[in-house]
């Protein structure tokens, strides 16, 4: 059988087994992006916010990619349900109500360099906007946005618009009605600095924004005004807005960390880059339903002030951190 063929990106065309020795786990990747592509990688840095269901397979695919260093950032830790999402968890990582539960990062840190022991990882238990955070993230080429949390989305479109550091956002979603799935939904926006902002995309709800970055105790004291606001026969909405949790399993939130780690590859290399603005794609949908939704900067946004200002621009960014936060904790 003759040996397969790759063509490069100049067009000249090379049998598999012609790359150099050096290359070795991405003599493949390689192949079909050129050596200049592999160089880059092993000297990039990529973020991910993020090491749960769609954070864990993203880091994963960019960890045997060849990239030279990684950022994972995540506050929580592991809990029984996350075995059927997160890459590189295990049995023994669910750990007695006794004893202490194992942070993400932890396993996020354990899983990579297990599968690359020469990678350098950063891993930070903590929650982006934090300052030992962001220290971390301007450095990067490239950041995954991997939560489901709209405070983690203004700051990540926060980082890109005064840093000046591009970032792939990333959501996936089910829906379904009468027993049957009627949605698989992915979505992947590109946060370029100079892309509309996701308060021009109209991307978050400034309730939930202020929901998710309550303490425990204003939370409680916020249902229950909301629940003697409806014995009163009143209006609650004022109190508190219950959402409901975002349904995913781990087949689709892999596809979704794993497009998205691809599209950081294509940027970091030089080999493609991500073609929209805020994709959407229904695997449900007949002939696969793909919606690119452009958006203008609104004219009124401070986004269009506030580009590359750094530090200087702190009293325009979009979310600070709550003084009830615990510090983070960064491994090297």
């Amino acid at each position: 059988m003759p040996a397969a063929s790759v063509v490069r990106p100049d067009g000249s065309s090379v049998g598999s087994t012609d790359k150099p020795r050096k290359y070795g786990r991405v003599a493949r990747l390689a192949a079909a992006f050129g050596e200049e592509a592999a160089d880059r990688l092993a000297e990039a840095t990529i973020a991910v916010i993020g090491a749960g269901g769609t954070g864990s397979p993203a880091l994963e695919v960019l960890a045997r990619a060849g990239v030279g260093h990684l950022i994972a950032v995540d506050p929580d830790s592991f809990s029984e349900s996350n075995l059927e999402r997160v890459h590189g968890s295990t049995a023994a990582d669910v750990r007695p109500r006794s004893s202490s539960p194992t942070p993400k990062v932890q396993i996020a840190y354990r899983h990579l360099t297990a599968i690359n022991p020469q990678l350098r990882i950063t891993a930070i238990q903590g929650r982006i906007p934090q300052p030992e955070v962001i220290d971390a993230l301007v450095h990067a080429n490239v950041v995954i946005g991997c939560t489901d949390q709209q405070h983690s989305r203004l700051a990540l479109s926060d980082l890109a618009v005064r840093y000046l550091v591009p970032a792939i956002d990333c959501g996936v979603s089910l829906e379904g009605k009468g027993g049957r799935v009627t949605g698989q939904v992915i979505q992947l926006v590109r946060l370029e600095p100079s892309d509309p902002c996701v308060l021009c995309r109209q991307m978050t709800n400034a309730a939930r924004v202020a929901q998710e970055l309550m303490s425990d105790e204003e939370r409680d004291r916020r249902r229950a005004m909301a629940a003697r606001a409806r014995e009163r026969g009143e209006p609650d909405e004022g109190y508190w807005q219950d959402e409901p949790q975002l349904n995913t399993v781990g087949y689709l939130t892999t596809a979704a960390g794993a497009l998205a780690a691809g599209y950081a590859i294509g940027w970091v290399t030089g080999r493609f880059e991500p073609p929209f603005a805020r994709l959407q794609m229904n695997l449900s949908a007949p002939y696969f339903d793909v919606t690119d939704d452009r958006i203008s900067t609104r004219a009124d946004c401070t986004c269009s002030r506030m580009r590359g200002t750094g530090d200087q621009g702190i009293a325009d960014a979009f979310v600070t951190v709550p003084f009830h936060w615990p510090p983070a904790h960064v491994r090297s």
